[in-house]
């Protein structure tokens, strides 16, 4: 890649110059109520394989950051998230960060540092400049910022969220009355590694004599029944000892930790939703559409007898060995899991979460728990501003040269055992969601979740009811925390 590092450099000198358009990432429509109408996520998959040399992907948005800008040198601490490598590497994604690295800090003249953050809250509150930019897990951040440790994103110069390096179908449910503390673009590949999907091992299918997958996902047809009656069919007692155990064939493979929150998601729900001036709230307990669905989903998971969770981690390691050992029809991982099953022998497919049902509009596909970025309010005004500069050319320079070395290579070409798999990968990432209320709304996640584990339908309204008080009085602590202690510039 270095060969056409000078190329690169030269270009983004002249971006305030370039005006250069794309279709903006497809974002969801408002879910909360199940009738959210995305757009057709359709979209075939390219003829060829990317070749070995620089592919010619779409550049996408430039960004309009201004001719010229020198930031003298100065150093940008950063906490931990895979922006910076200390090297070059013969993984053309790594190699691809590397040259963002470069390329970004010769632009803005600034030296890069990622460095382990430690306790970087308490680092924060104690008033200690040490970093200009920190990450962590969503559920944090916005703690953190309701207490005022945060700059406002929404007024920083050089940001704009216009730009399709700026993820809207994230950062549109990242908001709370209309402000950020936080934003995802092309900067941030958690995005994509946290996103969960279904494998399914094709020898298997063909075996069953099941129909063709990527058939019923393209037809629509790929749905809660199709996913139940695949999954019965792969699962029987292969030592015939009447005990259904590790070592015989199941049909889906799935953590419990991780499970409900990817049928919810699936069907059209999410934990919290958000009124017309964009402040979330909760309803789930008086949501007669959640509540039927959720029924479902353990009248499926249980009475059909095709789940195995050995509770092993977010991503079954028992099922990932089964999977790969043909004792596994369909498991979930996310992106950044599928390259451990590298080894394979069998083929594999990939496929999206399937539909509530064939009138639902599209698949929809859940984002885990990614990680987030806060800009602290230890940072002058100035040091704010620099870095809001580096996000955005981090963000500029990887939507045409770091995503697509991730997503077009990577992923569908080098994961992927299939051209159909990169279909499908299109289509999970058009109606790809985000749950506000895992950041800002644990405990029904918690509740939801031990109701799955427990098989305890009966308790869903009272459970939910009863923690409703709490519930919104935690989001109040955000809400008001957004409203009276997130930090501006102005």
């Amino acid at each position: 890649m270095k060969r056409i590092f000078a190329l690169i450099l030269a270009f983004l000198m002249l971006l305030p110059l370039a005006a250069c358009s794309s279709d903006k990432p497809s974002t969801p429509a408002d879910i909360s109520s199940g009738t959210g109408t995305p757009a057709d996520p359709g979209t075939a998959a390219p003829d060829t394989e990317p070749a070995e040399t620089e592919p010619a992907f779409d550049p996408g948005d430039v960004d309009d950051l201004p001719a010229g800008l020198d930031f003298g040198g100065a150093a940008v601490r950063m906490t931990k998230l895979g922006l910076t490598r200390e090297e070059d590497s013969p993984d053309r994604y790594e190699s691809a960060v590397y040259e963002r690295q470069l390329a970004v800090s010769e632009r803005l003249n600034v030296k890069l540092e990622e460095v382990s953050g430690g306790n970087w809250v308490n680092t924060i509150r104690a008033q200690d400049d040490a970093f200009q930019l920190c990450s962590t897990r969503c559920v944090y951040i916005y703690e953190y910022a309701a207490e005022g440790l945060a700059y406002l994103w929404t007024d920083l110069d050089y940001l704009d969220f216009s730009k399709n390096y700026w993820f809207d179908f994230i950062n549109e449910n990242l908001t709370i009355g209309g402000k950020l503390c936080t934003a995802v673009g092309a900067y941030n590949i958690t995005s994509y590694d946290y996103t969960h999907v279904i494998l399914f091992n094709k020898r298997l299918i063909e075996n069953y004599t099941l129909e063709d997958p990527y058939g019923l996902v393209r037809s629509g047809q790929w749905t809660w029944d199709k996913f139940t009656e695949f999954g019965r069919r792969g699962t029987y007692d292969v030592d015939g000892d009447g005990a259904m155990t590790a070592e015989d064939a199941w049909g889906f493979y799935a953590g419990m930790k991780e499970l409900p929150q990817q049928l919810l998601i699936s069907a059209g729900f999410t934990i919290i939703s958000k009124d017309e001036d964009d402040i979330p709230y909760f309803d789930l307990d008086m949501n007669e559409p959640f509540i039927s669905m959720y029924d479902r989903m353990l009248k499926m998971m249980y009475g059909e007898g095709f789940w195995n969770n050995w509770n092993d981690g977010d991503i079954s390691e028992t099922g990932l060995r089964n999977f790969q050992e043909d004792r596994g029809l369909m498991i979930d991982v996310t992106f950044s899991a599928i390259n451990s099953l590298r080894d394979m022998d069998a083929d594999f497919g990939v496929l999206p979460y399937p539909k509530y049902t064939e009138e639902q509009e599209n698949y929809l596909t859940r984002i885990e728990d990614i990680s987030l970025s806060m800009i602290p309010v230890t940072c002058t005004v100035e040091e704010a501003n620099r870095m809001a500069a580096v996000l955005e050319a981090l963000s500029s320079y990887g939507i045409r040269y770091t995503i697509p070395e991730y997503y077009e290579v990577r992923l569908k070409t080098k994961y992927a055992r299939d051209q159909e798999s990169g279909e499908m990968f299109d289509i999970i990432m058009a109606n790809r969601v985000f749950d506000l209320g895992v950041a800002i709304a644990k405990k029904p996640e918690q509740v939801l979740r031990e109701i799955f584990g427990g098989n305890k339908q009966s308790k869903l309204v009272s459970t939910l009811a009863g923690q409703a008080g709490a519930v919104e009085e935690a989001m109040d602590t955000i809400i008001y925390g957004f409203e009276d202690n997130l930090h501006s510039i102005h």
